[in-house]
């Protein structure tokens, strides 16, 4: 993805081919549709449920028994693009003033070779918005399709100071020149491309074009000051390397999918639906442009928000998007660790580990593989088969790890005391602790456990007190803190931050367990009975649900 351009704010609901498309039926109802309600009814589920395949599949059924409501037809479409469904280029003839069905017929002109049809259709795509933007990358593309470079070089021209946008017009003038062979031109053009903001796709572009033009230190200097902005892209290089001695865009169909992967790669989260229409454009061009998979799959599972957990067909649907990514692709390194995380996020942590093992084992010591199949293994409660992946990454380290490294002493503390030797794990904590002393879960995770075992409390608190000034919004921290000043006997300090901690998780099993104690503690009992069924309504861990069924059948017989 070329990420040149700000993440813009709101897009015209037009291009979105109705307002409703894939959310709930508005206040005047479905579409007039006589017999086929039901897979209609059905379709608008599916949308809503983020799972367009099977929208698209309804949708379809539907028209059968309404071909003529342009509405459904719509909403057809746009569920079949979003599920790369191919029948969405038949709906596409039935929208002739939809933005997107008019880039995707041009689309099929493109690749039917008739680059002057393709030119005809782009050129009705309204001046204004995201069909401005795209507009004149399109037919730029269709003239080059055409053979007048010139002239594709003369309409981007004018863009190039066209504000965040206006880099990627340079870009692709730079790539026209050069798929053309037109080295002049093609120099000046990449030499004014901004390189401010270095990610893979135009390090590709870049790279290859030094690699091309004889100057491998140039090559090498691109590639440098991309690992530098993005270590984690150190597995990519050598599948990289071996694609620099051919141009990244050889033809126009392949130009036209770049503006639209560049296009998508602008939109924030909250353009999900358009951002994904756009990656589909691209695919429907050129299938192996791998960059448009990684971010489709993203877009699919919705990971640009840690905070939404993604439906299974969701990850299923990001799963097959990426599954067409080939070894041998610079992107299939990125590929892999896509998908290891979303089986992970599956409940699949063994299988996600197996995804990773032939990456072992071309990189058997690379910290970052082995943290994180021991993450997997760690977020799915198997500590026992996670520590050997942390002790191995630490031993690759050497005797002097870098202070950088604090968390894998600390991922193998946890583990270590999880398994129920805490003496082994306090070391590692302590280690973790001392390469950053200011890391708040370090401090919470030390000060909880001692409290826990009765241990050093007035240290413990000061910790805690630490660790909450440096995350003052954390309802965990809080909690740990609340719960060494109730082990202290300090029960009204207690209340208060544990009333915090609750207001901050209310959500949180333990939390809420430990506000039952303290009210329990102060005298409060019909409050803590309160507390502790909360607590046991949140889905606790099998050892806190067994306290807190202990707490309520000693304090709350069943009336």
């Amino acid at each position: 993805m070329i990420s040149l351009l700000a993440r813009r704010g709101a897009v015209t609901v037009c291009i979105l081919l109705s307002a409703c498309a894939a959310g709930p039926m508005g206040r005047n109802g479905p579409p007039a549709v006589k017999t086929g309600y039901g897979d209609f009814l059905a379709a608008r589920y599916a949308a809503v449920n983020n799972d367009p395949a099977a929208a698209a599949e309804f949708y379809i059924r539907a028209l059968k028994a309404a071909p003529d409501n342009q509405v459904m037809a719509g909403q057809g479409f746009l569920a079949s693009l979003l599920a790369g469904n191919p029948r969405a280029g038949a709906l596409a003839a039935k929208l002739p003033d939809n933005a997107l069905a008019i880039m995707l017929r041009g689309n099929e002109a493109a690749l039917s070779g008739d680059f002057t049809q393709a030119g005809d259709i782009f050129a009705s795509l309204p001046a204004d918005d995201i069909g401005g933007l795209l507009r004149p990358l399109l037919l730029a593309w269709s003239q080059l399709g055409q053979g007048n470079v010139q002239a594709a070089l003369n309409r981007l021209g004018p863009y190039f100071n066209n504000g965040p946008f206006g880099a990627v017009y340079v870009l692709n003038a730079a790539l026209i020149a050069d798929a053309n062979g037109d080295k002049q031109d093609a120099a000046q053009l990449y030499q004014a491309v901004s390189q401010d903001q270095p990610n893979l796709r135009l390090a590709q572009i870049l790279a290859s074009w030094d690699t091309r033009q004889d100057d491998p230190a140039q090559a090498k200097a691109v590639l440098q000051a991309l690992i530098a902005a993005h270590p984690d892209l150190t597995l990519a290089l050598p599948a990289l390397r071996h694609t620099l001695d051919k141009p990244v865009i050889a033809t126009p169909t392949q130009g036209m999918a770049e503006a639209y992967l560049t296009l998508a790669g602008s939109l924030g989260p909250q353009q999900r639906l358009l951002r994904q229409a756009f990656l589909r454009l691209a695919l429907q061009l050129r299938p192996d442009l791998s960059a448009a998979r990684l971010l489709l799959a993203r877009t699919q599972a919705q990971s640009d928000d840690p905070r939404i957990s993604p439906e299974p067909a969701q990850i299923k649907e990001a799963l097959a998007t990426l599954a067409a990514v080939r070894p041998d692709d610079p992107y299939h390194v990125l590929a892999v660790l896509q998908e290891v995380d979303l089986l992970a996020q599956n409940n699949q942590p063994h299988q996600a580990v197996a995804r990773l093992q032939p990456l072992l084992a071309t990189w058997p010591d690379n910290t970052g593989l082995l943290a994180d199949a021991g993450d997997v293994l760690r977020g799915s409660g198997d500590y026992a088969a996670a520590l050997p992946y942390y002790t191995k990454a630490i031993a690759a380290l050497g005797a002097n790890p870098p202070d950088q490294a604090w968390s894998l002493f600390f991922d193998r503390g946890i583990c270590l005391d999880q398994s129920g030797d805490w003496k082994a794990a306090e070391p590692d904590l302590q280690r973790a602790l001392r390469m950053a002393p200011n890391q708040p879960y370090v401090l919470n995770y030390i000060g909880y456990s001692w409290a826990l075992r009765d241990q050093n409390l007035s240290q413990a608190a000061d910790m805690l007190k630490q660790a909450v000034a440096l995350d003052p919004n954390d309802g965990a921290v809080i909690d740990s803190l609340g719960y060494v000043e109730l082990k202290r006997g300090e029960t009204d300090k207690a209340l208060n931050l544990l009333t915090q901690a609750v207001h901050l998780s209310p959500d949180n099993a333990e939390v809420n367990s430990h506000l039952g104690d303290a009210f329990w503690k102060a005298g409060y009992k019909l409050q803590a009975v309160y507390q502790w069924r909360r607590a046991l309504s949140l889905g606790p861990d099998p050892k806190l649900k067994a306290v807190l069924e202990a707490q309520l059948a000693q304090h709350a017989p069943a009336e």
